[in-house]
Order: C-alpha cells, then structure tokens, then sequence
C-alpha cells in the first residue's frame, strides 16, 4: 500500500485531535474532581453513581429525623426535670404545711405558692418544639391543657414517629395523660389543686394524704422520664449507624466517580508530553515538499 503525504497529514490531524480531545477530558476531570461529566462516560459508572446518590439522599434524611428526635427528647427531658423540681418543691411545703405548729394564715401563704406550682405544671405540659406542642400525641397544632381545667382534660393518645430507616421508625411523643396522669384522677394537677384547697381551709387530714399523692406522681413521672432516656439514646445510636453508613456509601461513590487527582496530574502531564512531541514531529512531516526530494 503506498503512503502518500496526504495520507500523512490526514493521520497526522487525527492523532492530534485525539490527543486534545483526552487532553481536555483530563483536564476537565481535574476541575471538576468527577470522572464522569455524562452518562456516555461511563454507562455502567454512571448507575453506580446515581444509586449511591439517591442512597446518599435518603440517608441524610434518616440522619436528619434522627437528630431532630434527640434534640426533641432532649427538649422533653428538659421539661421533666422541671416538672420534677416543681413536685419536689411541692413536697417540701406539704411537709411543712403538715406541721402541727402552722396556722391557718401560713398555710394559706402556702397554698399561693402551691397555686403557682400547679400553673408552671400547665406551662411544662403544654411545651412546644419548633410550634408544636409535645404533649398532645398528634394533635401537636393544639395545646393539651388549660389552667382552670388541667386535672379534668384529656390528651390525644396517638403517637408521633420519625422514620430513621427504610424499616425503622422510632417513637418520639409522650401524651401527657402517660407523664402526668390520666384525667379525672389523682394526676399531677388534681394533686395540686386539692393540695391548694387543704391549704386554704387549713384540712390538716388533707395535707398529709397529699404526701403520699405527690409520690406517686413523681414515680409515673419517673417512669415516662426513664422511656425518654431509652428514646434518647436509640436515636444517638441510630445517628451514629447512619453516619457510618454514609462513610461506606461515600466511599463506594468517590471510587466510582472521583478522580484520583495524583493519578490524573501524572495521566495529564503524560499527555501533554505526548502532544508537545506529536506536534514537532508533524511540524517536521508537513514541511516536506516535492523540492525537497529533488535536492
């Protein structure tokens, strides 16, 4: 087959483009830090990709509803403390209120102080996070008590989950009838009413039994604190799952797509290498001409 000088030029130009056009992938690579720009990079690459994206997407949203029920059950271990503080306060003026030596007066001023007990114990159990009350079950758009008719009302029974996994999902809400006793009973704001009303018409009788009630709303109270430290610490574990999870799934997509940058210099400057001696050694083809065989 005879080789003509057209034949050489054509040849030439071709591996030139060729060159460029790898050099300029190799280039755009190193910018973008990605492997691939378009799916005919890599068909196969690419649904790897797109799988561990969608992975990544709905990992961080399991990762995001599990913070978001720590920092929930935080809030309401927050406000059990409180309510706890608030029944021991209570506990501790009944025990002096018992005593054989006050009168009718102190017991009274007593009673003022035990009345201001009780409404802090509505403002705790009708608590928001973020707009939404954490006491009512479901029904979070609707505050679960009022002052003057706490004792008597009910909370909604329903609980509110959050999803941590594509199986999982975890119990964030505790209605209030749980943490402070069910309605028309001896709950935590009946307690605190009634105690108020011994207070005030001096039932020593009255005030002594209101000892025994103050305990056993602390103990209810105890246990829904102990189910929220349960809680609390299955979301920590579940963040860390997910986070781990992430690290596995981010490395699996940095194989498949991110470019190893050490790698892609050495690849970049071997290409430009190749170009700078392709181009002298067409420069030095294309300048022979038909005089220069007659010489």
């Amino acid at each position: 087959m005879r080789v003509t000088g057209m034949m050489q030029n054509i040849q030439l130009l071709k591996n030139l483009r060729n060159i460029n056009t790898s050099l300029t992938t190799g280039q755009q690579q190193l910018a973008t830090g990605q492997k691939i720009s378009r799916p005919s990079d890599d068909p196969i690459g690419t649904g790897y990709q797109m799988r561990y994206d969608t992975d990544l997407a709905r990992s961080d949203e399991f990762l995001t509803n599990a913070q978001t029920g720590t920092e929930i059950l935080k809030t309401m271990d927050s406000l059990l403390q409180q309510a706890s503080d608030v029944l021991k306060r209570a506990r501790t003026l009944t025990l002096q209120a018992a005593n054989g030596t006050y009168d009718v007066q102190q017991r009274q001023t007593i009673s003022a102080e035990i009345k201001q007990l009780k409404e802090q114990m509505v403002t705790i159990g009708n608590s928001t996070y973020n707009g939404r009350y954490l006491f009512n079950g479901q029904k979070t758009d609707q505050a679960p008590y009022t002052s003057a008719e706490a004792a008597t009302e009910t909370t909604d029974p329903g609980l509110f989950y959050l999803n941590v996994s594509p199986a999982v999902k975890v119990p964030v809400s505790i209605t209030g009838e749980i943490i402070f006793g069910e309605a028309n009973t001896d709950n935590a704001f009946k307690v605190l009413d009634d105690l108020a009303t011994a207070l005030d018409v001096n039932d020593t009788t009255e005030i002594t039994a209101a000892l025994g009630k103050i305990d056993i709303a602390a103990d209810r109270l105890s246990v829904s604190w102990a189910e929220i430290g349960a809680r609390t610490n299955r979301f920590e574990l579940m963040e860390n799952r997910i986070a781990d999870d992430q690290v596995s799934l981010k490395e699996m997509r940095a194989n498949v797509a991110d470019v190893d940058v050490p790698s892609a210099i050495i690849e970049l400057k071997s290409k430009e290498t190749v170009l700078q001696a392709a181009l002298s050694t067409g420069a030095r083809i294309m300048q022979t001409s038909l005089v220069d065989f007659l010489r």
